[in-house]
């Protein structure tokens, strides 16, 4: 059960985006062949037929719950709930110590917590490993993708989503104030345009002088 915050205003929102934001490189691919080793190895052959699928998903057969809720299927199978928070777990320790954290984003964390804001991980990531990503961080609340053992409820917690699940949890929680988001995703526009301070993570110029024509604080992952 969520916890129930009182109702209160900070001054301070800050939220940010997982994979090549606060973690160096995307969770999901990777997640999905460490918990096919670690649950069902037999199932790492069905791997070629996941790259299969994501190349549909890029030519626009499919939107990103359906690949998503494919992937989950082929390569975990019905793993049951338990299994998949251990699991995820283990992969966020595995994951860490090869991708590792983006400085620069750590570093805003550890500005914001000082400055008393309210931390809040937003993620088209799955909730049960995406916490254990947060809990390294002491970031107490995520708001992310959700799994029932066959199916995403609710849909992906991915762009227009996002920013309404988001909007959702603070109008819920009484938590308003000022606002900074961080993401490296165009995806994020809805929040990111909704930010007092928004913050885009890229190495690309062309993606930097997109962002900054919008408004955007750019940075360097």
């Amino acid at each position: 059960m969520a916890v129930k915050l009182p109702r209160r205003a900070v001054m301070k929102v800050a939220i940010y985006d997982l994979d090549k934001t606060l973690v160096r490189k995307a969770t999901f691919t990777p997640f999905l062949a460490f918990a096919a080793r670690r649950l069902a190895p037999w199932r790492l052959l069905f791997l070629p037929v996941w790259i299969a699928m994501m190349l549909g998903y890029r030519a626009g057969l499919y939107d990103r719950t359906t690949l998503k809720t494919a992937g989950m299927r082929l390569m975990l199978g019905r793993a049951a709930q338990g299994q998949l928070g251990t699991v995820g777990r283990e992969f966020a320790e595995r994951h860490l110590a090869s991708a590792g954290w983006i400085a620069n984003v750590i570093a805003m964390v550890d500005e914001d917590r000082a400055q008393g804001a309210e931390l809040i991980v937003a993620t088209a990531a799955f909730e049960f490993y995406a916490k254990a990503f947060a809990e390294r961080l002491d970031i107490p609340h995520v708001t992310a993708t959700q799994w029932n053992g066959s199916a995403i409820p609710g849909g992906n917690c991915y762009g227009p989503e996002k920013a309404r699940r988001v909007g959702e949890w603070l109008e819920r929680h009484g938590i308003e104030g000022e606002m900074r988001f961080v993401s490296d995703s165009f995806a994020d526009a809805p929040l990111l345009d909704r930010a007092d301070h928004a913050v885009f993570v890229t190495a690309s110029p062309a993606k930097a002088k997109r962002a900054q024509a919008r408004g955007w604080r750019v940075i360097a992952p």
